[in-house]
């Protein structure tokens, strides 16, 4: 049989390009790369948590996904879970939510401690709150990040939870902060987290509430005396994709970003957080001098806040849901 020149280049142009599409990975396997950002800079437990465990996601996409990461460059909370919704950031790591259901958690004394308030999200809440996340800000909750307990900075010696009265704290947009402060008596403040530092160094707050992991490696010995040991409250960090970055993830690049996050809260985020506590307090004092770690009476200060705070839960998530949490 005879091939005519034409059909016999047609061939070779078939058999080439075949050859070179060989070496082309699948576009449905293509690298991507996603945007993370967090409120604060390089350092904190916070970060440091997202990278180990996104770079496990990394390794276990085999590079499909990589992640470019904001560290304090994008402004406060509010305007990046903002870009979240807009499309402009994929993954947002952080405390608010301008959600009233998610704010009653950074109330001292809602929860037993940062063990127990994720067990509330997990086995009570979980599909209400990621509901109301998916409905205002078109994510998908992934779960919490256990940040330690929230402290009371203060530029005044602190003798008792009455010494608040009057003292103008600075608090995040969280009502459940705010509501604890206004409850002993102080006049909370609220003032986005990036300018925290200039609001302390000019005088416009007296002290200020945040998670106290975060009081040595933002340096905030240098611009506030004291730290209230007692904790106030529990950070628990909101993990959030953008719906739209989920949706094209795939089955097999979501279950390895969930299941790599249960892992990796746990020991990158939860355990280092509990056992750099104390060194980090030691060092509060190398810093600003003996005496600057103050310990309150905390069985007083539950007792001052509970009928506010399970008033507030109640009105929030409905009647009887604060007596649902403490039997649990």
């Amino acid at each position: 049989m005879s091939i005519s020149r034409r059909k016999f280049n047609h061939g070779l142009a078939a058999t080439g390009l075949a050859s070179a599409f060989a070496g082309i990975p699948s576009l449905s396997h293509a690298a991507r790369t996603l945007v993370y950002a967090n409120a604060g800079g390089p350092g904190t437990n916070s970060n440091n948590f997202a990278e180990a465990w996104l770079s496990e996601v990394s390794s276990q996409t085999g590079g499909e996904l990589k992640f470019d990461y904001k560290l304090g460059t994008l402004g406060g909370e509010k305007d990046i879970l903002d870009g979240v919704s807009l499309g402009t950031v994929d993954l947002y790591n952080g405390a608010y939510t301008g959600i009233p259901e998610f704010d009653a958690f950074y109330a001292p004394y809602f929860a037993k401690g940062s063990t127990h308030a994720k067990q509330v999200v997990d086995e009570l809440l979980y599909d209400k709150l990621n509901g109301l996340l998916s409905s205002r800000y078109n994510v998908k909750f992934l779960g919490v990040g256990r940040a330690g307990p929230w402290k009371i900075y203060s530029n005044k010696k602190i003798e008792s939870w009455n010494d608040l009265k009057g003292m103008k704290i600075r608090a995040p947009q969280i009502e459940g902060v705010v509501k604890g402060l206004e409850q002993l008596g102080a006049k909370p403040t609220v003032i986005p987290f990036n300018e925290v530092v200039p609001a302390l160094k000019q005088g416009v707050v007296d002290g200020m509430t945040t998670l106290g992991s975060l009081g040595i490696p933002m340096k905030f010995y240098e611009v506030v005396k004291y730290i209230v040991r007692n904790d106030w409250g529990v950070g628990l960090d909101k993990q959030v994709i953008s719906k739209p970055t989920w949706d094209s993830l795939g089955g097999k690049n979501q279950k390895i970003l969930t299941d790599t996050l249960k892992s990796f809260e746990q020991r990158d985020y939860h355990e280092k957080t509990v056992s750099a506590e104390e060194g980090h307090l030691k060092q509060w004092e190398e810093f600003n001098g003996a005496g600057t770690v103050l310990e309150l009476n905390g069985d007083e200060a539950r007792k001052m806040l509970e009928p506010a705070i399970a008033k507030f839960t109640d009105d929030t998530f409905g009647k009887g849901t604060y007596d649902k949490i403490w039997s649990l």
